[in-house]
């Protein structure tokens, strides 16, 4: 073929711009298909590399017509041999993508790939040209909707690709889905990814699919209970107590299910699984600052730091205070004993009256935040860690950095003269609380505490002191089906447990 005759095949003119060659061309190979005209897509493929060479420098100029060409050995005339199988269909859209110019627009191979997927749906290699070529020219709209048509038209193994590149687009209904397909552990790690991208109440919702499918998926092992209480701590610090709360329950009764409760209580981490607990029985309309600075405390252990925190809110906020601190007593009684009397008074507030929910608490308290980055393995790195330096607090010290006083002037070197007839008394009236199935070994193991106090064994009693705690709380927690008002119930016995923690103080003032 002759320069004369590739302008010809072309229709264009000896002085035309390299430019208009180019779109000429394209717009022809739409009309010049291979799988319909072979012999006039490869005489105008010629002709275009012909003139592109000659325009370059690359090649001379042919002053005598080529041989015909002839049609690729993979492709034949549709009459001749009758319809193209698939993969021979394939095969000329993998050949029109490799006569594409290397300038040529971005939106040819869209073109090439979605004409490739309306001739051959069944084809999974067409979606991925498709999605390829849309997100090469940046069309994320596009391309979301090309993988939601993959996987909705009978390709499901998009949805894990789908979820893998645009994890925050993902829907309630599609992370549900994806829960019937995906292993736990890529579940696991999309509700991180998610959390680490603030969408939180599709986090909540990925943790309880991945906690689901760890049953079709006995190969993989399940998270550790670090992980799990930090991702728990985390809903609370990002105001999803709901999420937080349907979290613990599905996790209780999987452990349960499995015959790892006992063991799991027998662990440290227990001890943050109690403080998870005291958080979920928070109403959801305290004030979400409040709620924020209970989880920040455990995940970074500085316990200081949140009751200035809770003291200027409350000078700030004063009925929104009582309100919250009001349930800390009632229904925390580890978070109430951390903070002090001097903060959550038996009482409520006086002339404080429960204020109506705003939507939104422009005033709420809000803890420092972390210096952690918001990448997917950083913020459960970050709250590990600080569980981890509390739990080694717990088991080096012998207390939790919960049994701090309220402010170091209220700390006191010596102890002070305990009393051990009242602490007797105190066990007593805790006991005579307790529901008969295991409150004989338990008021032992009270007793014990003030036989250890008295011995003036404070580091030994205030581990004891931790374990009896999750013994009780344990114990108390199921509520008698004849009990006409929980409510006062609790109220008795945490105020039994306050007056115990009050004689066994006297002892050890540093330990509780």
């Amino acid at each position: 073929m002759t320069l004369e005759e590739a302008r010809g095949e072309l229709g264009v003119a000896a002085e035309a711009e390299p430019d208009l060659v180019r779109r000429t061309y394209l717009r022809m190979l739409k009309t010049r298909k291979p799988e319909v005209d072979p012999q006039g897509f490869a005489r105008l493929r010629e002709a275009y590399e012909l003139l592109k060479a000659a325009h370059d420098g690359t090649e001379a100029p042919r002053t005598s017509a080529a041989p015909e060409p002839v049609a690729p050995a993979t492709v034949d005339a549709p009459h001749a041999s009758g319809p193209l199988s698939a993969d021979a269909r394939l095969d000329t859209f993998r050949a029109r993508f490799s006569t594409l110019p290397s300038d040529a627009p971005t939106d040819a191979p869209v073109l090439i790939a979605r004409e490739a997927v309306e001739s051959l749906p069944e084809a999974g290699e067409a979606r991925h040209w498709l999605i390829k070529a849309l997100m090469a020219s940046n069309r994320k709209e596009e391309a979301t909707q090309a993988f939601r048509d993959a996987f909705n038209q009978g390709h499901p193994e998009f949805l894990l690709a789908f979820a893998q590149t645009f994890p925050q687009r993902l829907t309630e209904a599609e992370i549900n889905l994806l829960g019937t397909t995906a292993a736990h552990p890529f579940l696991w790690g999309l509700a991180e990814e998610l959390g680490t991208s603030d969408d939180w109440d599709k986090a909540g919702q990925a943790a309880l699919v991945a906690l689901a499918a760890i049953k079709r998926h006995p190969e993989h092992p399940p998270p550790k209970p670090t992980w799990v209480l930090a991702f728990l701590l985390q809903l609370h610090l990002n105001g999803r107590p709901r999420e937080a709360r349907a979290l613990q329950a599905s996790y209780s009764a999987w452990l349960e299910a499995e015959g790892l409760l006992g063991a799991f209580k027998e662990q440290d981490e227990a001890w943050v699984w109690m403080l998870v607990q005291e958080l979920g029985e928070l109403d959801d309309d305290v004030s979400p600052g409040v709620r924020k600075l209970l989880a920040h405390a455990v995940l970074n252990g500085n316990l200081e730091n949140t009751r200035e925190q809770m003291r200027a809110y409350r000078r700030r906020e004063p009925e929104r205070a009582a309100h919250a601190l009001e349930q800390i007593r009632a229904r925390c009684p580890s978070f109430h004993a951390a903070l002090g009397e001097s903060l959550v008074p038996k009482g409520p507030t006086p002339g404080a009256k429960r204020p109506s929910p705003p939507k939104k608490a422009p005033g709420d308290a809000k803890p420092p935040a972390p210096g952690t980055g918001r990448s997917a393995s950083r913020y459960t790195t970050y709250a590990l860690a600080s569980v981890g330096v509390l739990m080694a607090t717990m088991v080096a010290v012998g207390v939790m950095t919960f049994g701090l006083k309220s402010s170091p002037e209220e700390a006191q070197e010596g102890p002070r003269e305990g009393n051990a007839l009242e602490a007797r008394l105190a066990v007593r009236a805790l006991c005579e609380l307790l529901p008969d199935p295991g409150a004989e070994d338990t008021c032992a193991g009270l007793s014990e505490l003030v036989d250890t106090a008295e011995a003036d064994e404070c580091p030994k009693m205030g581990r004891k002191y931790l374990k009896m705690r999750a013994v009780l709380q344990e114990q108390t927690a199921p509520v008698p089906a004849n009990e006409p008002n929980p409510a006062a119930r609790r109220a008795r016995l945490n105020e039994a447990q306050y007056r115990l923690v009050d004689e066994l103080r006297r002892f050890c003032p540093r330990y509780l």
